[in-house]
């Protein structure tokens, strides 16, 4: 239940918003004639919404506002007016609120408008919600669509055996969440998690990585090194980017995997470790042992419990939830109050996301940076060139107003985005000449950049200069 607070010294105007909410079964209504009532209503707690009249005695809508906004920024705020203009709304949106109604109100414009708010504070609820829960280590797999359920149910009971588990996924999908969460379920919870990256090393570092190596082994071993394996005793050891270690690394590791045993580099004794090994990887394991790339021992012994973790393309309901938590991440960490649009949730569901989450989070992240303080709106967030045209696609047909803006929004930065580009190659890559050849601010120009994902190194031809 989502408590609204509506502060409005019309007892008219309450008691109509009273009487359009009637059917609203998800909210609660409470009122305050004037702002200062409202304000110690909300000190108070539980509310959830804010919808305020500007002029009201005491205490001014707007002085209202700037109380809340200040003191409870996760408050939204609609303001009420009957003197509504364009500049009015403007100023109250940049100065972040949530929306921006005039007098007289219709019932079907009103409903509508609160469900969006609505729709925000739920998402802002459960993210609340799986945070204070804590109660189990799959809380940090954030997603309620059926593929992710499934995998919550099954991991506690993996967890548990002593098998090792080879989590496939695409990449960015959260493997490593997955097998932390498999550890910190398991009874080696309080031993050491310890990660190496397989893709990321040569076969010769790899092997003195994972097994340690002695002093003298090789040029650069001044002194005797703990390998990973070692590091991992009495823990877990997780693997990622299993299928690109070389065939001589993927014999000891087997060896491994049979006696508990190995050799650090330049070492003539054996030891012994007791490590429970989670791989990942992205390719195919089966495929490759077909392919004489990975050995067929190897992939029986690893992949004894087989986890598959589904792409974000694949969950898409998982999308707001995931969004709002990132959300709510970065607003901490940049000190900022940025919300968005229940229209900008709805175009990151449509977005194929290939990068999957790790590019949902760094999406997120950039449009925390790069807003101002208040809503982000579909036209603010851009997720590819291809993908716009798509969209421009999709809307074609469509004769309501709202899709005309849209589609006008998308066109403008298209052409925005071509036309940067023709500046840019003219100047080879010389931000200064390309500003003055737009008639741009340097600066502009820099910052229009930046919201098209272009670099100016991308621009110069061999043997010149980017310039500053």
């Amino acid at each position: 239940m989502i408590t609204a607070l509506i502060a409005d010294d019309d007892k008219t105007n309450l008691f109509l918003l009273k009487l359009f909410c009637r059917e609203q079964k998800d909210v609660n209504l409470v009122e305050a004639h004037n702002g200062q009532e409202a304000l110690n209503r909300i000190k108070q707690g539980d509310v959830d919404i804010l919808i305020t009249d500007l002029r009201m005695p005491v205490l001014s809508g707007d002085e209202l506002m700037t109380a809340v906004k200040r003191d409870y920024p996760h408050i939204p705020v609609m303001i009420m007016t009957g003197y509504g203009s364009i500049e009015g709304a403007v100023d109250y949106s940049q100065r972040g609120a949530a929306d921006y109604l005039t007098k007289p109100l219709t019932k079907d414009v009103f409903l509508h408008r609160l469900a969006l708010v609505m729709e925000r504070v739920a998402l802002t609820k459960e993210v609340q919600r799986l945070k204070s829960m804590q109660q189990s280590p799959t809380d940090q797999l954030v997603g309620k669509s059926p593929k992710m359920v499934e995998l919550k149910n099954q991991l506690p009971t993996l967890a548990q055996t002593e098998a090792s588990v080879v989590i496939y996924g695409e990449s960015g999908t959260g493997k490593e969440v997955v097998a932390r969460t498999i550890h910190n379920l398991s009874k080696r919870a309080n031993k050491p998690f310890v990660t190496v990256n397989c893709g990321a090393l040569p076969e010769s570092l790899l092997e003195a990585e994972l097994f340690g190596y002695r002093r003298g082994a090789f040029t650069d071993a001044h002194a005797d090194n703990q390998g990973l394996v070692d590091a991992a005793d009495g823990g877990t050891l997780f693997l990622d980017e299993i299928g690109e270690i070389s065939l001589g690394v993927q014999v000891k590791l087997l060896r491994f995997l049979e006696l508990k045993e190995y050799k650090p580099v330049g070492s003539p004794k054996s030891r012994i470790a007791d490590v429970r090994i989670i791989a990942a990887t992205n390719r195919d394991l089966k495929l490759a042992v077909a392919e004489k790339t990975f050995r067929e021992d190897l992939y029986y012994r690893l992949n004894v419990v087989p986890v598959s973790l589904p792409p974000l393309k694949e969950r898409t309901g998982d999308i707001p939830l995931l969004a709002t938590v990132f959300l709510e991440k970065f607003n901490q960490r940049f000190d900022k109050t940025v919300w968005l649009a229940p229209s900008t949730l709805r175009k990151l569901e449509g977005y194929p996301w290939p990068g999957n989450i790790r590019e949902l989070e760094n999406k997120i992240e950039q449009i925390v940076v790069m807003a101002r303080s208040g809503e982000v709106k579909p036209v603010d967030v851009e997720l590819g060139h291809e993908h716009e045209e798509e969209a421009v696609t999709s809307l074609v047909g469509r004769k309501d107003l709202a899709s005309f803006k849209e589609e006008k929004d998308l066109l403008l930065r298209r052409f925005e985005r071509e036309y940067l580009t023709a500046v840019l190659e003219d100047a080879d890559g010389h931000v200064t000449n390309a500003a003055k050849r737009a008639g741009l601010d340097r600066k502009n120009l820099w910052q229009l950049m930046r919201r098209h994902g272009l670099k100016a190194e991308d621009f110069k031809r061999s043997g010149g200069a980017t310039g500053g």
